[in-house]
Formats: structure tokens, C-alpha cells, sequence
């Protein structure tokens, strides 16, 4: 990083022209648009979008700066911030979590927060992970037409549900998340557009229903405050840590608005972003089925019929590397965006103050610079010893391989901002495949074509439906 008050100005980034063109297909696929653009122009590209520029970088080094070793000069922003104020639409929903917030409060609430997904207690939901992966799956019937993005979707919300308040699938919890906030509706849907925060107060109808399930859930959530607060205070959910937890340097709690804003980010975020995940591996393993058959055998061979357990993982390899490979082809987020705090050069390029930095996973985790055959679904990159039928396949162990750039997969973020919850989300992620796949297969509705929506995660526009088959 070079800040361009010390050095003559850096060479202006290439990039299209028209603004209009950007901002409708923002609105639409951008997939496609962005790795097109990466693909005609190179790793940092100029995209005129709204009132000033964004800049899309794919490159993983230019990344890590941006990120990591640089990341104070940047601050959290959305596309959708106005002019002369950084509020993100999505703080009408999610306040000053760790989501939206930035600065100071982000690092003390980082600070408050992290010891509650330390790996060993996280260890500890792995019971929970299996046994709920297994309740949902009882009312299946062999031959049932699913859609398995509404199933997973089920099983993420009861995990979350479960782990964060202490409450069932069929709770007022669950039923408001599962009711109250439509996706496609409201300040969700604008989020990623210039504006979004002009729109999102608009009158229009889904606005409204948008705000009146947000006044519903909130209601819950501080009753269920109310509760805790009523009990010992030895609760092991999530929210009765948030009550607990206190600052190391003047021991104060944290107020009862800035546990709500950090629950219902958990809540909302933690079951969407992998149940995407889980719902995009069996898209995939639907039309791979020799992957499909490799991983019923391993969890044929280390489970047999019972439920699998945390110390289960380390043997569960290609279960694992499935996952990994869902989520390089279909990661959970959309993308990150930062706004630049000054002048600033990344990769040769000038960034102007007060520009936005856009960096889209879709875009590096397809880039055959860092992944040969990046179409392709392989779960063997992801492994570390070349099994057998491997071996005459050059992406085994490829994503294992020294000299790739940490960054060049990011299905989380990266740096002091990356989503805290990911060690529980992959874990959570490998238990449901093994818990299912003892018993289900899933295969695809003939002539049905699946297709991606990008709005704030990255899921299937019209659902997964399939046929379930008992093994």
C-alpha cells in the first residue's frame, strides 16, 4: 500500500463506461457481469455505479491489502449508503452488530463476542447439529418431492434457534423468523444498490411488512431478555452469554439494544448463509453422482447407523472437502464492500477517497489463475493425501498446494472482519451432510433448471426441488 500523498498519482484503473448499464445489472445477475468484467479488463476494474465509482478487485494479494494488512484505512460500507453518510440499509434490521458496525465498536464487540465461538465450545453444538439434522429428516417418505432449499433452510433456522435463544422449530422464535422478514422485500432486496436507503423508506408495501416483522421479532427477543434475566444467568445459548458477557476494561455489559442488534444478526445471518451452503452441495452432488456415491461409502464406513459427533470430523475428508467445494462454486456471501478513507494505490491502481471497494468470492474462487478448471466441481483439490481414485487427477490437493494465496478462497471475508461464526458454520455444515446422508439420497427433477440469485448471499432463485430416496 502506497498512500498517494508521498508519490505521484498511480495509473487509473480500466473499466467500463456507463453508468445506467452498472446500475441495472446490479439489480438483476451481476455474476456474470463482474467475472466478464474481471475477465476484459484484469484484477482491479473501474465501475462507474450510482454516485461515484466502485472498484472490483479479484486479485488475492490486492485482497489481503484491502482486508488485512491495510484494513484501517478503509471502513466498512453498502452501494447502498448515501452520499455524506455510511448507513447501510441493512442496519434497519441488523442496528450495530458486528455485521454493520465499524471503528472502535466493532473491535470491542469482536472482543466481547469471540470467546463465544472459541472451537471448544462450539464443540459443544455438535450434539445439537446432529440430532436436529436427524429430526428433520423424519417425516420424509421415500419418493417425496422436496425442495431442499426449504429444507435446510428448516434445519439451519432450528440449529440457530436452538443455539442462540434455547427454543424449538415450532417456537413464536422460529415462526417469526421464518414469516416475519421476507427476503425479496424491503431494505433486504435494495441492499446491494445505489440508494438502497432512499428506497427503503419508501411507503411501498413490502417495506411495510418488512418493518411491521421486525417490530414482531424484536418484541420476542427482549421478552426472551426479560426471561434470562429472570433465571441464574448459567444459560449456555448464545443470548444468555451476550447478557453475561461484560468488557475486559470497565467491566460494564453491554446494553440491552446491543444485544438484541448482535442476536438477531446471529439468528438471521447464521441459518440463511448455511443453509445456501448445504443447498448448493446437493445441487452439486445431484449431478455429480459418483461424488455423491464416494461420500455415502465414507459415512457408510466411519458412522454406520448411528449419528456422527465432533470427534467424527478429522475421518469424515471428502464429506468435508464437498462442502469446501459447494461453497468455492456457490459462496455463502455475495460480496464485501469498503470505502477507501484516503487516497490510496492497490495493485498499481489509484483508489480515490471515499470510493467503494467491491471484492466478489464468486470472482476469485473462479479465477483459473488460482483454480485450473474453476467450472468444475472436484472435491479432491481439497485433499491433503491423494487417495486412490485420484491419482491421475491434477486438481487433487490443489487447494491445499503452497503457493496459492490464503485469500484466493474466501467463502467467509477475511481479516478482523471475517464472519466470526464460520468455524460453526462449516461444522454445522459437515454434520448435516453425514446425519442425512446415512439414511437419503437426493436426485434432481428431470428438466428442472437451477439457477443462482445474488442479493446479500448467494442462493437458488426457484428453490432445489428433488426426489428423496431412502438408501
Amino acid at each position: 500500500m502506497t498512500q498517494l500523498s508521498t508519490r505521484p498519482l498511480a495509473t487509473a484503473a480500466p473499466g467500463p463506461t456507463g453508468r445506467l448499464r452498472a446500475l441495472l445489472t446490479m439489480s438483476g445477475d451481476p455474476m456474470d457481469y463482474f467475472t466478464g468484467l474481471r475477465d476484459q479488463y484484469g484484477p482491479v476494474v473501474r465501475v462507474p455505479l450510482g454516485m461515484r465509482d466502485m472498484f472490483l478487485v479479484s486479485d488475492p494479494e490486492a485482497v489481503h491489502e484491502v482486508l488485512v494488512t491495510s484494513h484501517r484505512h478503509f471502513t466498512k460500507a453498502t452501494m447502498g449508503a448515501g452520499r455524506g453518510t455510511w448507513e447501510a440499509p441493512l442496519s434497519v434490521i441488523f442496528g450495530n452488530s458486528l455485521i454493520t458496525s465499524d471503528g472502535d465498536l466493532h473491535r470491542k464487540q469482536r472482543r466481547l463476542i469471540q470467546p463465544m465461538f472459541h472451537h471448544e465450545r462450539i464443540a459443544g453444538y455438535g450434539r445439537a447439529f446432529a440430532e436436529l439434522s436427524d429430526d428433520i429428516q423424519a417425516g420424509w417418505k421415500d419418493g417425496d418431492r422436496l425442495d431442499l432449499s426449504v429444507e435446510m433452510t428448516e434445519l439451519t433456522l432450528a440449529v440457530v434457534a436452538r443455539t442462540i435463544f434455547d427454543v424449538s422449530l415450532d417456537s413464536d422464535v422460529a415462526r417469526t423468523v421464518r414469516t416475519a422478514i421476507p427476503r425479496d422485500e424491503g431494505p433486504m432486496r435494495w441492499d446491494s444498490l445505489p440508494f438502497a436507503r432512499y428506497l427503503a423508506k419508501l411507503p411501498l408495501p413490502g417495506n411495510k411488512r418488512f418493518f411491521a416483522g421486525r417490530d414482531r421479532l424484536d418484541a420476542i427477543v427482549y421478552r426472551l431478555m426479560a426471561e434470562r434475566r429472570q433465571g441464574d444467568g448459567q444459560g449456555a445459548d448464545l443470548l444468555s452469554m451476550l447478557l453475561a458477557a461484560r468488557d475486559a476494561d470497565t467491566g460494564e455489559p453491554m446494553e440491552d439494544r446491543q444485544v438484541r442488534d448482535e442476536a438477531i444478526s446471529m439468528l438471521m445471518v447464521g441459518h440463511e448463509t448455511t443453509a445456501n451452503a448445504l443447498t448448493w452441495s446437493y445441487h452439486l452432488l445431484g449431478n455429480h453422482p459418483e461424488a455423491r456415491e464416494r461420500m455415502h461409502e465414507e459415512i457408510d464406513e466411519v458412522l454406520g447407523d448411528r449419528l456422527p459427533t465432533i470427534a467424527d470430523l478429522p475421518r469424515l475428508t471428502w464429506t468435508d472437502a464437498v462442502f469446501s467445494e459447494a461453497m468455492r462454486l456457490y459462496p455463502p456471501i455475495m460480496g464485501m464492500a469498503r470505502r477507501s478513507l484516503e487516497d490510496f494505490e492497490l495493485h498499481g491502481y489509484r483508489i480515490p477517497k471515499d470510493s467503494f471497494v467491491g471484492i466478489v468470492p464468486w470472482v476469485i474462487h473462479r479465477d483459473p489463475q488460482w483454480w485450473p478448471q474453476p467450472e468444475r466441481f472436484a472435491p479432491q483439490r481439497w485433499l491433503k493425501d491423494p487417495h486412490p481414485a485420484d491419482a491421475a487427477d491434477e486438481l487433487t490437493g490443489h487447494a491445499v498446494a503452497p503457493g496459492r494465496p490464503r485469500l484466493a478462497y474466501l467463502p467467509f471475508g477475511g481479516g478482523p472482519r471475517q464472519c466470526i461464526g464460520t468455524a460453526f458454520s462449516r461444522m454445522e455444515g459437515v454434520m448435516a451432510l453425514a446425519t442425512l446422508g446415512r439414511d437419503w439420497e437426493f436426485e434432481p427433477v428431470p428438466g428442472f433448471t437451477v439457477d443462482h440469485l445474488a442479493r446479500i448471499t448467494v442462493r437458488p432463485r426457484h428453490g432445489l426441488p428433488v426426489t428423496a430416496r431412502r438408501r
